[in-house]
């Protein structure tokens, strides 16, 4: 209910005191003056009411926009957390997964590892067994061509008993023909008949000496072994092996020490060429033992490896080639080893 004005209200307390005091021209002056002051309160009342109500429209509406903003706030943070939530989840997930693939990449080092060092221990065992196998057959090389060596010394050893025999009953011949002034015989391979005149006898059949081979050799080379390692060639390149071997056999026993290395690896050479390669890897291990400095060592392991290789025994010529890349590095042989590995 709206109530009545307060100009009224006091107009009504306070009129009967005017009726009683005042005149009809102050009445008038009074109640204009009431009415003056109703307007100013209804115009007041509007006015102020009018700004509290839009004040409050206002309010309410920024109270709507900060509720809504609140909402939104609310909404985002309720999402953040959700993908807080989710990002931990993942995360987690992550982490066992990665702990799980650290742990299976371990796992197959590992047995990778063990594998490696199965493998190394069995090529250690297996490079034991073949150096066991190869010290085996150096020994039996050296046994076998030390044998040899003592067996060509004693036939030189013979065949000096024999040229000295030889040489013995020529000198007691010609101490016989000197006393009855009849033939005399030299001991310098040659004999002569010599006469109480100058003339000269006819030629005879040589007598050995101890440098010319036992008699299971084949006839005396010519007088330098220069020469006689030159025959032994001349004979090589003809395809006269078994010859060429004898020739450089007698070498190697009588002539100089490098003819005699070179004569050595040339019986390697003559048994390779015969297929005889067993034997002739007894040849080339000796110019390898006895002669490793020697211009002829490479050659010859490499001449050795190349026979293994031909009797089907890969893993010792390997074995070979791979020392004589170690051994003589900056030789020729060296890179032909070095080509047969690769």
């Amino acid at each position: 209910m709206k109530k009545p004005p307060f100009s009224l209200v006091c107009a009504f307390l306070i009129a009967p005191f005017l009726m009683q005091c005042a005149s009809q021209d102050d009445l008038n002056l009074i109640h204009a003056q009431l009415r003056n002051i109703d307007n100013k309160l209804t115009d007041l009342e509007t006015t102020t009411v009018d700004g509290l109500r839009k004040r409050q429209a206002s309010n309410t509406a920024q109270i709507d926009q900060l509720n809504q903003e609140l909402l939104a706030l609310r909404g985002g943070l309720e999402e953040t957390g959700h993908l807080n939530r989710r990002l931990k989840e993942q995360s987690k997930e992550l982490e066992l997964n990665f702990k799980r693939y650290a742990q299976q990449e371990e796992q197959k080092r590992l047995e990778e590892v063990r594998r490696l060092e199965q493998e190394i221990a069995e090529k250690d065992k297996q490079l034991n067994q073949f150096s066991d196998q190869l010290k085996l057959q150096q020994e039996n090389l050296q046994a076998i061509q030390q044998a040899r060596v003592d067996e060509a010394k004693r036939k030189a050893a013979a065949a000096a008993r024999a040229a000295e025999q030889a040489r013995s009953r020529a000198e007691a011949a010609n101490k016989a023909a000197s006393s009855s002034g009849g033939t005399r015989i030299r001991a310098d391979k040659r004999k002569k008949l010599i006469t109480s005149g100058s003339a000269p006898a006819p030629q005879a059949a040589p007598v050995r000496t101890a440098s010319t081979p036992s008699s299971s050799a084949p006839a005396a080379a010519p007088a330098g072994t220069g020469s006689s390692l030159g025959k032994g060639k001349s004979l090589f390149d003809q395809g006269k092996f078994r010859e060429a071997y004898q020739q450089f056999e007698n070498i190697s026993v009588s002539g100089s020490a490098e003819d005699a290395v070179d004569a050595k690896y040339m019986m390697g050479e003559c048994l390779f060429a015969l297929q005889e390669y067993d034997q002739a890897i007894l040849d080339y291990q000796n110019i390898i033992t006895n002669h490793p400095s020697s211009g002829k060592a490479p050659a010859a392991m490499l001449k050795q490896a190349m026979a293994f290789e031909k009797l089907n025994d890969t893993d010792t010529a390997k074995i070979l080639y791979k020392k004589l890349v170690a051994t003589y590095k900056d030789s020729p042989e060296a890179q032909q080893a070095q080509q047969k590995l690769n």
